[in-house]
Order: C-alpha cells, then sequence, then structure tokens
C-alpha cells in the first residue's frame, strides 16, 4: 500500500470506523494516482452517508416518542381493567346478596298471602 493510500486508510478509519474504512479502501482503485477529485468524490459520498443517517436517527427518535406515547396508553388501560376487575368483583358478592334478600322476601310474600288466604277461608 503506497503511503498516500496509507494514510487515507489512516484518516477513513478516525473518521468512519474499522469496518468502513475496509469497505471503502477495498472498492477504490488500486492506483497510486489518488486525485483531489477522488478524495473531493469520496468527501461528497460520505456527506451523503451522514445525511442518510440524521435522517434516520430523527425517524428512530419519533418511533421512540410514539412507542413512548403507546406506553402510556398502554398502562391507563391496564389500570382501567384493573378498576373494572375490581368493580365486577364487588359486583359478584352484591349480587349474591341481592337474590338472597330477594328469595327471602319473595318467600315471606307467599307465606304471608297464604296465611291470610287461609284466615279469610276460615272466616267464611
Amino acid at each position: 500500500m503506497t503511503a498516500a493510500r496509507e494514510a487515507l486508510y489512516t484518516r477513513l478509519r478516525e473518521v468512519l470506523g474499522y469496518s468502513e474504512a475496509e469497505t471503502l479502501i477495498e472498492i477504490m482503485p488500486q492506483t497510486s494516482d489518488i486525485t483531489r477529485t477522488d478524495i473531493d468524490d469520496l468527501s461528497a459520498n460520505i456527506e451523503i452517508v451522514k445525511l442518510r443517517v440524521g435522517h434516520l436517527e430523527d425517524r428512530m427518535d419519533r418511533l421512540e416518542d410514539r412507542m413512548d406515547r403507546l406506553e402510556d396508553r398502554m398502562d391507563r388501560l391496564e389500570t382501567l381493567m384493573e378498576r373494572f376487575d375490581d368493580r365486577l368483583h364487588d359486583f359478584h358478592g352484591e349480587l349474591r346478596q341481592q337474590t338472597r334478600t330477594f328469595v327471602l322476601a319473595s318467600t315471606s310474600s307467599a307465606a304471608i298471602v297464604a296465611m291470610v288466604s287461609f284466615a279469610a277461608a276460615s272466616l267464611i
């Protein structure tokens, strides 16, 4: 590797990282005549990649915000479901109590009607 190519490779590793620098060095022509145009083209391509990464980061941030809002909504829904479950539990107990009261009142009413009918029949 020529000194210029080695210097470029070293700088690319600093800016892009090892894997990306390897990729770029591999696709660059093996000539020792690296021109300023080649470097400018490479720089322009790097700027395009940076912009794309920036857009991707923005989209990821928006997605993270949406996920946070969804998590908040799910927490509120869970709270509502717990309250509903508590109310439903109380409902069953109240329904049992009301049924007992109704059966006792109905039985008592039927007994009273039977006694009044029997008393009225014995007076006749």
